[in-house]
């Protein structure tokens, strides 16, 4: 009898080692709606700056909300170059990196790249250098000129500003930007 025990408990302790899937989790690949709290501007931004978003919709797996409507979100400026002379125009790239829950667990994100506003330029506003060979003389000479001494624009990305994120910052949501 003792040995049939011990048997039964071996076969079941070999056979369920494993873990069960876990049915709350949302599958990596889920795209996540998102909105821009803050403002970011390239003529104020600097790298290295954080930026806040808040998702639109809660997210659910099974009968479980996992990532609830409205959770904030937090991003870095990744890249932020004002306008300039010579018509250069602003730049600014934003990345999202997590989305606090409801139990105060960071959970990390990734940019869905596909449809995004997060990486901009803003226009440059220079005639084009092809007017410089008009043969007017002067011409090509003040056309030059405008452009060494006119602005670039800057570019903004609104409050309010839709993107989309993967909810997952697993090197493997790189297959995601692919479906």
């Amino acid at each position: 009898m003792r040995s049939i025990l011990v048997a039964l408990l071996l076969s079941v302790t070999l056979c369920g080692a494993s873990p069960a899937p876990q049915r709350d989790e949302v599958d990596m690949c889920t795209i996540v709606a998102v909105e821009t709290i803050d403002t970011v501007d390239s003529a104020r931004a600097q790298p290295g700056d954080f930026f806040r978003f808040k998702t639109i919709n809660s997210v659910t797996a099974g009968n479980r909300i996992v990532i609830p409507a409205h959770a904030l979100g937090w991003g870095i400026v990744v890249i932020a170059s004002p306008a300039g002379r010579s018509g250069r125009a602003g730049t600014l790239v934003l990345e999202p990196r997590y989305i606090v829950l409801n139990s105060g667990r960071k959970l990390g994100v990734v940019l869905d790249h596909k449809p995004s506003d997060l990486a901009q330029s803003g226009s440059s506003n220079s005639l084009p250098g092809y007017l410089g060979a008009i043969p007017v003389p002067g011409f090509g000479a003040a056309i030059g000129a405008f452009n060494y001494f006119h602005r670039g624009k800057n570019i903004t990305v609104p409050k309010g500003t839709l993107f989309a994120i993967f909810p997952s910052d697993d090197p493997k949501t790189a297959r995601c930007q692919n479906l």
